[in-house]
């Protein structure tokens, strides 16, 4: 797999960044690109999650 970076923040102990992100349930994954959010997970989807980052990582 291309190289990733995976962040994991405690949201309640840094709410703004929920806040910032609009990150409302857990977990919740955002994909970034220049620092832009060009996907959004909401949820433990596993396969979703694969296949996203495969997308995204390789684009």
């Amino acid at each position: 797999m291309p190289n990733v970076i995976f962040l994991k923040v405690d949201v309640d102990e840094l709410e703004t960044v929920a806040k910032e992100w609009e990150v409302e349930a857990m977990p919740t994954f955002l994909f970034l690109k220049e620092g832009n959010v060009v996907d959004k997970i909401v949820g433990a989807k596993r396969e979703e999650l694969v296949q996203k980052t495969e997308k995204h990582a390789t684009a």
